[in-house]
């Protein structure tokens, strides 16, 4: 299963990055090595791309990351070529629906346009979401993308209230027009029904003429099932414990060298 690894892909957020927002040493090392073995390696975020090309130079492997999937696979560059595709836009029309059938919860909402992050109140939520990713904040009562298709909708609020979304999502709502995933502590995500991080990683393996059994990915989230399932898929040690049932290895956590170390082991 891992002798014949083409293609690794990391999320970001509590899996390539320690707690306090970096990447370890070890961790930046092994994934350079990776070249010495012909193995590309790539990025696979919720994050918008135009953040994660800054970062990647930031973080010292700009000559390292051969393709980042954003904003859960609706955003997908080759960085060697600069080729680009968008997948499973969401329609707007249904944000109204969205905003009716969770109205009662605390919470701000935002959605990203291009390198801008809109949102309808101003918080420390919205703002360094903004920040973190390097984009504009807006504050936008969101109304004009009600007509227009988006990558998806953000809903962030404090983790309790994350939950009890979560839990009114999976009881209530049945729905073929949008689907929502908790991303983070403190985020909760809709999206077009068949979007996922796969759906990049599928559109890459068809450019490379490659199996879903050759791409190792590395996640923490809920937002990470897809790829982890359906890949050959590495749950970290803090990963949700729904994603640590269906991964085919479970390694250590963000804070110790989970990716440099499984990759150490078992890849280089």
């Amino acid at each position: 299963m891992l002798d014949d690894i083409r293609l690794v892909l990391c999320d970001i957020d509590g899996t390539l990055l320690t707690s306090d927002g970096n990447i370890s040493f070890k961790t930046k090392e092994t994934i350079k090595k990776l070249k010495n073995k012909n193995i590309l390696f790539g990025i696979a975020t919720g994050r918008p791309v135009c953040a994660i090309e800054k970062f990647v130079k930031e973080w010292g492997l700009q000559n390292s990351v051969d393709f980042i999937i954003g904003l859960n696979g609706g955003h997908c560059l080759n960085v060697k070529t600069n080729k680009v595709s968008k997948n499973c836009l969401m329609d707007g029309k249904y944000i109204i629906d969205i905003l009716d059938n969770f109205k009662d919860f605390e919470k701000n909402v935002g959605l990203f346009d291009g390198r801008e992050f809109h949102a309808i109140k101003a918080n420390d939520y919205a703002a360094n979401i903004a920040k973190g990713d390097g984009v504009k904040f807006v504050v936008d009562d969101l109304t004009s993308y009600h007509t227009q298709y988006i990558e998806k909708l953000v809903f962030m609020a404090e983790p309790h209230v994350v939950n009890q979304m979560e839990e009114f999502y999976q009881k209530h709502i049945h729905t073929t027009h949008y689907r929502a995933v908790r991303s983070a502590s403190f985020l909760f995500e809709f999206t077009h029904l068949e979007l996922s991080k796969l759906k990049g990683i599928e559109n890459i393996c068809n450019d490379l003429g490659i199996s879903l059994n050759q791409v190792l990915t590395f996640g923490d989230e809920l937002n990470d099932f897809e790829m982890i399932q359906n890949c050959v898929g590495v749950a970290m040690g803090n990963a949700n414990p729904k994603l640590q049932e269906v991964a085919k290895f479970i390694t250590l956590s963000h804070d110790e060298d989970g990716i440099g170390v499984f990759l150490e082991e078992h890849i280089l």
